[in-house]
């Protein structure tokens, strides 16, 4: 039985939190391990829902939603209030990626605004900038500063999206946004966490530093009201004179000068060009049981997603049972084989070759099936009996631990009228590169650190490149042309190994998208430069004997970061049940996540 709450939030929103195991109509009776430790119901809503790592920015685009917008317009306007909400994931000058359905074309499409390398770029100056490994780099370039930023996309990303399918103007979506920035937001728990964990990044740099950390340069703590009025002053000029003043105008002259002043790359020029690059693309999709699975093409690496999708379907998962040792075995062998291909492949199809059609062939992944079986034969026969490792102690105990230090974002939407649109943005590091370009208030990512300098590489750094982004990695279901589960996720190249979990938890195990989210995740260590991985991060939700035969087989376990952690993701995601009309949202109690419905 289906028990609803209603509770009353701002704005006269209501939100109806759902308990239980229920999705798309109760269409599963699978015996679902649901999160028994879950922290949060789920969101229900018949006009709208939007859900993303914020509460403050799901209300903003549910302002919009409730206003008459449509998904398109909500979305934009929940990406853009993260400048203020969270300034440490994503924000103007970060990138992004975008999958949509398009209700009136009945159209799935893509939309790449996820950076490039700037003209000017080079290599040989980056080798000799300090390191900062602080954990929020991913094994490339490992720096801070004016160098390692790709010329931005997010803006030109979120306009282009807004002029093609929305129906509200760029000022209008954009006033909660300023407001934030202008009046302030509070600073919870995690946010001083994040601020915690990234000082480093931003200290250097005195524009950010007056910014981002308090008058006495310490960083915001909890209960603080966080303003960014520079960046407040810079997005009104953009409501109200459109992106070319950030692109070609005022604002790009400012922030190309203070590169240059400062030795970065990104010149005029590179910006100007960024808005006739943002263009919708075609999606890649395969058949999962029986739904239709969209996923962005690359540089994006969603792919891997996708392939670990066809490598499960050929397994019997309900009988494997939940996060039992079977299943974790063969999910963890189907990731592990699948992100040697996204680093052996995947860049920006323009200078490199990438083999889509192959990687997603029936034969290449039956081939790969038959090695995950092949694997976990080997290691069962050389099984040896190991100790379980003892947990350190968790977050806010003494240290700021790892899981605080990845910065990226997830966020869904959906309307009345059936459209649907989830994008993943990031800044690529805690403040991205840690450095705002001259008075603007604008902190630009770090998305060169993504790439190598290794020549060669599929994701080398090279003038006017796409950077090859696990951002890239989000999926949307659809049965009889129509969307009824789409999920995203942050998190490094976890992104790729978060959401096939959630979305397998929904679609084969029956969980509402509230419990698949909470369910308890592990991903492999496959950073940069750590491929193949050798060690897993796994919550110790997952009960003690499954960790134990896991480690017996062979599986390095890394327990430390204990029952939940941001390292495995901090997914958000939206179920549409056609038949009833009702949306169900749920978000990430790993973070600040939240959805909202109405």
């Amino acid at each position: 039985m289906m028990k609803i709450k209603i509770i009353p939030v701002l704005n006269n929103i209501l939100i109806f939190a759902l308990t239980g195991t229920y999705f798309l109509g109760n269409m599963s009776n699978a015996t679902a391990q649901v999160a028994k430790h879950n922290l949060r119901p789920a969101s229900m809503g018949k006009q709208g829902m939007v859900a993303s790592a914020n509460p403050l920015a799901s209300l903003a685009g549910q302002k919009i939603l409730i206003k008459g917008g449509n998904a398109i317009d909500a979305i934009v306007a929940t990406a853009a209030s993260l400048n203020a909400v969270e300034p440490y994931m994503s924000g103007t000058a970060g990138v992004g990626y975008m999958l949509f359905y398009s209700a009136k074309d009945k159209k799935v499409r893509s939309l790449v605004f996820g950076g490039w390398v700037p003209k000017n770029f080079d290599p040989k100056a980056i080798k000799t900038d300090a390191k900062l490994a602080d954990g929020a780099g991913h094994g490339g370039m490992e720096t801070i500063g004016p160098r390692t930023p790709a010329v931005p996309g997010n803006l030109a990303g979120w306009n282009r999206a807004l002029k093609d399918y929305g129906t509200m103007s760029l000022s209008e979506v954009l006033e909660s946004t300023i407001d934030y920035l202008e009046n302030g937001v509070p600073v919870t728990e995690f946010d001083q966490a994040m601020w915690e964990g990234t000082l480093d990044r931003v200290a250097p740099h005195p524009e950010s530093a007056a910014i981002f950390l308090k008058s006495d340069k310490s960083t915001y703590k909890i209960g603080d009201i966080f303003t960014n009025k520079p960046l407040a002053r810079t997005m009104r000029r953009i409501a109200k004179e459109g992106i070319d003043v950030f692109y070609k105008g005022e604002i790009a002259q400012e922030m190309a000068a203070a590169f240059k002043r400062d030795g970065g790359f990104i010149s005029v020029e590179d910006l100007a060009s960024v808005p006739d690059k943002v263009q919708w693309a075609e999606p890649i999709s395969i058949k999962y049981r029986d739904y239709t699975v969209y996923n962005n093409p690359p540089p994006g690496m969603g792919i891997q997603q996708l392939q670990v999708l066809k490598i499960m379907e050929g397994f019997d998962l309900q009988k494997m049972g939940h996060n039992s040792v079977d299943y974790l075995a063969h999910l963890m062998e189907a990731i592990y084989l699948s992100r040697i291909d996204t680093d052996k492949y995947i860049g920006d199809p323009k200078f490199v070759k990438v083999p889509v059609t192959m990687l997603l062939s029936d034969s290449y992944i039956a081939s790969q099936r038959t090695k995950v079986v092949a694997n976990i034969k080997d290691r069962k026969a050389n099984m040896k009996k190991q100790s379980l490792l003892e947990k350190v102690p968790g977050p806010f105990e003494n240290v700021v631990p790892d899981q605080y230090k990845y910065a990226t974002t997830s966020l869904s939407a959906v309307d009345r009228w059936g459209n649907a649109v989830v994008i993943i943005q990031t800044h690529g590091g805690g403040f991205g590169s840690g450095y705002v370009a001259g008075k603007t208030g604008v902190v630009f990512n770090s998305a060169l650190d993504w790439m190598t300098l290794t020549p060669g590489q599929p994701n080398t750094a090279e003038p006017g490149k796409a950077v090859g982004w696990c951002i890239g990695g989000m999926m949307q279901f659809h049965k009889n042309g129509k969307p009824e589960l789409m999920v995203g996720s942050p998190g490094s190249f976890g992104i790729l190994q978060s959401v096939p979990q959630v979305a397998m938890n929904v679609v084969d195990f029956g969980m509402n998208i509230q419990d698949a989210i909470s369910a308890p995740r592990f991903r492999w260590k496959d950073e940069l430069g750590s491929v193949p991985a050798k060690e897993l991060i796994i919550e110790t939700r997952i009960p003690d004997k499954t960790l134990q035969e896991l480690r017996n087989m062979g599986y390095v376990l890394d327990t430390s970061l204990g029952d939940w952690s941001m390292t495995v993701g901090g997914a958000q995601g939206i179920t549409t049940d056609h038949q009833t009309g009702w949306f169900m949202g749920g978000a990430d109690p790993r973070r600040n996540g939240y959805s909202i419905g109405w």
